[in-house]
């Protein structure tokens, strides 16, 4: 049975579909069955993979009617479009019943949750096994993160991921605020993934990190890999 991992933060900006792309395509590596899923009509995971979704058949079709929508991605990568954010409450159980049969089919379901509130979004949170949280280090997000743990969506938190993080002062202190504060949580601190004009680079090309051999991409390369192994082995 598969694995649904949302990556999700309320705020835009620090790097969810990055961050979504590069796990799917690494847990793809690895042989297994990946499905890359987005709550945002925008697909900016597809178009970060170097494709566009042009049609009006998306993840509400295949719900409403069964039709496969999926697009190849990769080897062993597939990726499910939104063609819509709107979804009635009337397709909640469609919605479940669609994720059990893609757990059926997938070993990981990865989820970029787009920051919005609407029905497709409360039910991934509801029947997903585990979310991952990319922030910032900086004051808002440090105090949000510490928040949301304290809530009950907290409870599916497994894995914080600094993102974007500049080598200063402030953002070394937050991330050891943040790393104090998790010790007795059970939330994992990732290590810190910096900014990098590699990443960017790489996503213009619609590629992922793992895509290079580029020497300056093997530091992103091994964080991404024990984020994946974290995930594998949860």
């Amino acid at each position: 049975m598969g694995k649904i991992v949302t990556i999700k933060n309320n705020k835009g900006g620090v790097g969810k579909s990055t961050l979504s792309k590069n796990i799917a395509h690494g847990l793809a590596l690895l042989e297994n069955k990946v499905a890359l899923i987005t709550s945002d009509a925008q697909n900016d995971s597809l178009i970060l993979l170097g494709k566009w979704f042009e049609d009006d058949k998306g993840l509400k079709h295949h719900i409403q009617t069964g039709e496969d929508v999926k697009i190849k991605i990769r080897e062993n990568l597939d990726y499910l479009p939104v063609e819509t954010d709107i979804f009635g409450n009337n397709l909640k159980k469609k919605i479940k019943a669609a994720f059990d049969k893609f757990k059926e089919e997938y070993d990981y379901i990865i989820v970029d949750c787009a920051p919005v509130f609407n029905v497709l979004n409360d039910v991934i949170l509801e029947i997903t096994d585990e979310i991952i949280v990319p922030i910032k280090l900086d004051k808002l997000s440090t105090a949000g993160i510490m928040r949301l743990i304290n809530k009950a969506e907290g409870e599916k938190i497994t894995l914080v991921v600094p993102n974007l993080v500049r080598n200063t002062r402030l953002n070394k202190k937050y991330y050891e605020d943040l790393n104090s504060f998790f010790s007795d949580t059970g939330v994992v601190l990732a290590d810190p993934i910096p900014e990098s004009v590699v990443e960017e680079t790489l996503s213009e090309k619609g590629k992922t990190i793992f895509e290079t051999g580029a020497k300056k991409a093997q530091p992103l390369q091994e964080i991404y890999g024990n984020i994946i192994g974290g995930i594998i082995n949860e």
